[in-house]
């Protein structure tokens, strides 16, 4: 099948400008006045078509640009626009659509259809998916109940390690800077113990390398 005028499928049903579509008929009447005229059969915006505008460049000095009005028209609008005309060149325009329309509802194209919609979903799902993980994985920081950060004084208790306050200050401010230095993400925990609020939580790989670096810890 011989494409006569470009059709968009980007939309939920396919379109063809309304531009090209007066030009292929060889319409002689001016395209904003042809398709104010033919809006008078009954066509209405967003239903049978949507108005779509764009700006073009000139070559005046004193108006640089111009707003070009164009619309992207439904296949089923297109063919009685092609009919309206009574001409063979809107006879051929209208059998070509009707081929497009069986095309675009064969089972094939409506398994493909499905198919993208499916793809389209998942991916939503799963982009949502991932959004509800980050936000549990960093209301766990925040709680310091996380598997994967560990505060100084969690770090303290879990690995008996008996710093006191002191001790616990000073490893905090070298991790921090260590953490830093490396690009190593440090997140925000918050605390039971008035005196300190919210602290410094840190993944357990910044853990590992850091105390790999220092011994003493």
């Amino acid at each position: 099948m011989n494409e006569l005028i470009t059709i968009n499928y980007d939309r939920e049903i396919p379109t063809v400008s309304g531009r090209c579509l007066h030009a292929g008929l060889r319409v002689k009447e001016k395209y904003t006045e042809w398709f104010k005229r033919m809006c008078e059969y009954g066509f209405s915006d967003d239903k049978d078509f949507v108005l779509v505008s764009e700006i073009s460049e000139t070559n005046n000095p004193k108006n640089p640009t111009t707003t070009i009005t164009d619309h992207a028209v439904t296949i089923a609008m297109a063919k009685e626009l092609c009919m309206l005309q009574r001409t063979p060149k809107g006879k051929q325009f209208r059998e070509y659509f009707i081929q497009c329309e069986e095309a675009w509802n064969s089972p094939e194209k409506i398994m493909e259809r499905a198919l993208k919609i499916a793809r389209q979903m998942a991916l939503e799902a799963e982009h949502k998916i991932m959004g509800l993980q980050e936000r549990n994985d960093a209301l766990e920081t925040e709680l310091n109940i996380s598997d994967s950060y560990c505060t100084v004084a969690k770090y303290n208790t879990l690995h008996h390690k008996n710093w006191d306050m002191a001790q616990c200050q000073y490893i905090g401010k070298g991790l921090t800077l260590f953490c830093r230095d490396r690009s190593i993400p440090i997140r925000c925990c918050s605390t039971n113990d008035e005196r300190f609020g919210a602290v410094n939580s840190y993944p357990l790989e910044a853990w590992e390398q850091f105390t790999r670096a220092h011994p003493y810890v």
